[in-house]
């Protein structure tokens, strides 16, 4: 029952493959301050800094926590109006370009554990037809970048590319997001180099 409790918090999460437990994403959000205090976070954060200032928007490192992506670290984009991907804030994958990013680095059968059936519509731009999201993400994989557009929240896009370990697995992705009338398609080719 204690285990049932704390996967259901996300403190713990149960790997697929072997079966043990491990920590869970969802201890970010109650280990804000010790998670500032980590030197790999420390390191990344003026890179994450350094391409938030580059671009002008914000950027998030997220990692898949269950059946949704959540933000681990963040640098904020110094314009006025910008988008605020909090640390701790989780995400649905199907219409994010970070869940996308990740859902293409999936087996098919790993797809069909996380993803809801039916798929829920967020906003007019929100692809909920299962076949539609199957040939993106082949497209994704291929390319090694996501791109959503007003997917999620209305005015928002989003560009996500990948973070792989030292064995060429994906650990998380780096996204820059904002209003969607800054992010046009050309501008977010101009920010494939940096990611």
């Amino acid at each position: 029952r204690m285990i049932a409790t704390l996967q259901a918090e996300g403190l713990i999460a149960q790997n697929q493959g072997n079966g043990k437990y491990c920590l869970g994403v969802g201890l970010v959000s109650l280990a804000g301050v010790a998670l500032g205090r980590l030197n790999a976070r420390a390191a990344a954060q003026p890179h994450l800094a350094a391409l938030a200032n580059l671009t002008q928007e914000t950027v998030n490192v997220t990692v898949l926590d269950g059946q949704e992506c959540v933000n681990v670290d963040r640098a904020a984009s110094p314009q006025p109006i910008q988008y605020i991907g909090w640390i701790g804030r989780r995400s649905p994958l199907h219409c994010t370009a970070s869940g996308k990013l990740i859902l293409a680095h999936m087996t098919p059968e790993e797809r069909t554990a996380v993803l809801p059936s039916p798929l829920k519509k967020y906003t007019p731009n929100t692809v909920t037809d299962s076949y539609q999201l199957t040939r993106q993400l082949t497209q994704i994989c291929q390319q090694r970048y996501a791109i959503v557009h007003e997917e999620y929240e209305t005015g928002f896009s989003s560009v996500a590319g990948p973070l792989y370990n030292h064995l060429g697995n994906l650990l998380a992705t780096i996204s820059i997001s904002g209003p969607a009338y800054r992010l046009s398609a050309a501008t977010f080719q101009t920010f494939l180099p940096t990611l």
